[in-house]
């Protein structure tokens, strides 16, 4: 029998909890299970809500502490679980019951694979989402070297996708010096380590609109995707050349465009010089370019 920890961090999340913990409750499968809760200092009653709905959970640890930020949440529960296989959750979304089962599936069959990730869609109204819809669960894709496709931007979010539980741990989890959108940084380290998988079906559905979403701050997002790009390029000096290549341009065009539309830069900027760099792929002071595009946001953040 094969085993899952699902790890659920939580903050402020007290109005979406029940649909959260009902969602786990109805996980379909015979594998092995934990529940591993991680309070972040909430100040609503998102800490009285999970004792309460737990009573019954086997198998239920739950963590309090003050806010640290989803990262080091997340990396509470990496560090205390105890199954083969991490499922993430945002505690303001929920999954279908047969999600788990099915990309836990899909790793069994494929060893080679690091980790495996549904789709996702958007609703208005959690209450109207049936859970136990059902979807072809041979329909996947594999992704040979997913370390480009990383770098893009969040391949998905925290919801999305289960891993090998040793292999997150030996990457050491999220990079807690980007406290939020944990998982691009998760995604980076172990996208280095082999193969992902991508289940054709949106088998994680989140609300619409979520009060205190990180998401709804959109300049802070893009600070940082892309400083844990960044932090991803200075950390890894083994990492092919061409890899750093592309984070230099992904790094300063999105610089620059971000540049032009609140600065009103120009092409006699260093913004424009940066992207020019990044452009024609110049093999020079990458990192240094890197981190000077990157400066754009200092400004602008909250």
């Amino acid at each position: 029998m094969s085993s899952v920890s699902f790890i659920i961090p939580v903050y402020n999340k007290s109005s979406f909890l029940n649909h959260v913990i009902k969602c786990l409750k109805n996980q379909s499968g015979d594998f092995e299970r934990e529940f591993i809760f991680i309070d972040d200092g909430s100040t609503d009653e998102s800490y009285e809500i999970i004792l309460s709905m737990t009573k019954k959970l086997e198998n239920t640890r739950i963590f309090r502490q003050k806010n640290m930020g989803s990262a080091n949440a997340t990396n509470t529960g990496i560090k205390n679980a105890r199954m083969k296989y991490l499922k993430f959750l945002d505690a303001d979304d929920i999954i279908l019951s047969e999600t788990t089962s099915a990309l836990m599936n899909i790793l069994e069959r494929k060893s080679d694979l690091v980790l495996v990730y549904g789709l996702q869609r958007k609703v208005k109204n959690l209450n109207v989402v049936n859970i136990f819809e059902k979807f072809d669960k041979n329909n996947f894709s594999i992704i040979q070297n997913p370390i480009k496709m990383a770098m893009r931007n969040s391949m998905f979010n925290p919801s999305q996708f289960l891993a090998r539980t040793d292999l997150c741990k030996k990457v050491g989890g999220c990079d807690e010096r980007i406290k939020f959108s944990q998982e691009y940084s998760l995604t980076l380290k172990l996208s280095m380590l082999g193969k992902f998988a991508k289940l054709n079906f949106p088998t994680t559905i989140l609300p619409l609109v979520a009060p205190g979403q990180i998401s709804e701050k959109k300049n802070n997002q893009i600070f940082r995707v892309s400083k844990a790009l960044e932090l991803f390029i200075e950390d890894n000096s083994e990492l092919q050349n061409r890899y750093k290549l592309y984070a230099q341009r992904r790094l300063t065009a999105r610089a620059w465009r971000f540049a032009k539309r609140f600065k009103k830069s120009g092409y006699l900027s260093k913004w424009f010089v940066l992207y020019l760099k990044g452009f024609f792929y110049l093999n020079s002071n990458i990192l240094e370019n890197c981190r000077k595009a990157n400066k754009i946001y200092d400004e602008f953040l909250d």
